[in-house]
């Protein structure tokens, strides 16, 4: 034996010294209540998701087998280290107090979830017993389905042909979409869930503040209408089981009024109607006439009866009859029409034989998607107004925010309200109404020398 490899080891207790080998002499296997034993078993397991794509997380497995018993634990950790640890502990209890207890303990039974209703059951039950209009339900469920589609994340990983299968309603792509949506738990909505919602859709945007400002009133918008099928107007009237309310705590962030500014001169635009509409296409005329001269909205204006038209005293009378529902009770008011409009209008009912006064097709009262009789002309007027420079993204809308810049200019912004049949003021001032007259500071100039004598006079 080499004498180097010999080294003295005092045995304090003994009060001896002894001479020992200074190798080092690994235990060939550890013992299975050593983390080092489970260090080499514990895995990575792969499995895959609902898109059949095979995915591995990064925390690691284990398999048991005690008993001709087998089971597989959950570590919770990407640690390999810490694996091996939990990896023993759970050996050791199954040693020591049996699969039992060791299962209640490593690998919980998942608590029961509460019995609640599903996104499909909870919107029918709205539709069936709340007081919203089936349209109002309607426009409604389609921010909610947006909302959850987005949480349950329903469209991650889906590209092209796929992502698009939710349009097809013609082979029961659209039908099996909503129902894999509507299949989905309302208790996927909580307050965290909401917020997390609202940060992730305005961040899409990126840095660009236009596209930001857009975001932040799109996601309000979708905030706002969701939040309206949980008020306890609604809530207190239905029979389907319901969790906790999601906005309950929620803050709506103001995102500011999107204020009007004018594309076009309504002037110099109604003389290009003139010209190039009233003898080829009069329909599209007097559609884009009504919305302008008269404010009126696409639906008003798509709906009006002759009967409601008063040439004798010049005046439109917007209320609701067997085809409208007005938008809110406001909205239903009298229009004065100036003598010119007057002409223009009569001129059109001469040869008319329908009790409408813009020809199209019959009225659908009890449709819940934006109907309109007269679709086409509405669309053939839209690309008209484009390639005038109307750049706003509801280019006829724009024609009725022009008509209450024009009131609000002359005769003030209440009379706007009026003639836009607005509720509250502040929707008139906030969103439909642009400056039309030039508001400036006038200062002389060139009177500086007579200034000074009179600043030194006034000084003294």
């Amino acid at each position: 034996m080499n004498s180097s490899q010999m080294k003295t080891h005092k045995d304090i207790q003994n009060r001896t010294v002894t001479g020992q080998l200074g190798i080092y002499c690994p235990v060939p296997r550890a013992a299975k209540t050593h983390q080092d034993y489970w260090k080499p078993r514990v895995k990575r397991r792969s499995f895959r998701d609902d898109s059949g794509k095979l995915v591995t997380p990064p925390e690691y497995s284990v398999r048991m087998f005690h008993l001709s018993r087998e089971a597989w634990f959950n570590l919770d950790t990407a640690n390999q280290a810490a694996a091996a640890v939990k990896a023993r502990n759970i050996y050791v209890s199954l040693v020591s107090v049996g699969w039992d207890e060791t299962l209640a303990k490593f690998k919980p039974a998942p608590a029961a979830k509460a019995e609640v209703c599903t996104v499909g059951e909870f919107l029918a039950d709205v539709g069936t017993r709340s007081h919203l209009k089936p349209m109002t339900v309607r426009r409604y469920a389609v921010k909610l389905r947006k909302m959850v589609s987005d949480m349950a994340k329903l469209e991650a990983g889906l590209r092209g042909r796929a992502r698009r299968t939710k349009y097809d309603y013609m082979h029961g792509g659209r039908q099996a979409w909503l129902a894999k949506l509507d299949g989905q738990r309302l208790d996927l909505l909580t307050p965290e869930s909401v917020n997390t919602w609202r940060n992730q859709y305005v961040s899409k945007a990126g840095a660009d503040p236009i596209k930001r400002k857009s975001a932040e009133r799109s996601a309000a918008s979708y905030l706002r209408c969701t939040r309206s099928l949980f008020t306890h107007d609604v809530l207190s009237l239905l029979k389907v089981k319901l969790p906790a309310n999601p906005f309950e705590g929620v803050k709506l962030k103001d995102p500011g009024p999107q204020r009007y500014h004018s594309d076009v001169n309504p002037e110099w635009l109604l003389g290009c109607a003139e010209r190039e509409l009233r003898e080829k296409l009069p329909q599209h005329y007097l559609a884009l006439f009504l919305c302008l001269w008269a404010g009126l909205r696409r639906k008003e204006a798509d709906l009006l009866l002759w009967q409601q038209v008063d040439l004798k005293e010049g005046q439109i009378h917007v209320r609701r009859t067997a085809y409208f529902e007005p938008k809110t009770e406001e909205s239903q008011r009298v229009i004065d029409l100036a003598p010119e409009a007057v002409d223009v209008i009569r001129s059109f009912k001469k040869g008319s034989q329908s009790e409408f006064v813009l020809n199209g097709s019959e009225p659908n009262p009890s449709a819940t998607y934006d109907y309109y009789r007269c679709d086409c002309l509405w669309r053939d007027l839209n690309a008209w107004l484009r390639k005038k420079g109307v750049r706003h993204t509801k280019a006829i809308h724009a024609l009725r925010k022009e008509s209450g810049s024009l009131i609000a200019s002359a005769f003030g912004i209440e009379a706007a309200r009026q003639h836009l049949g607005h509720r509250d003021i502040r929707t008139t001032s906030a969103h439909y109404v642009d400056k039309k007259k030039r508001i400036e500071v006038s200062l002389a100039l060139g009177t500086a020398g007579k200034l000074e004598g009179l600043n030194g006079t006034s000084g003294r």
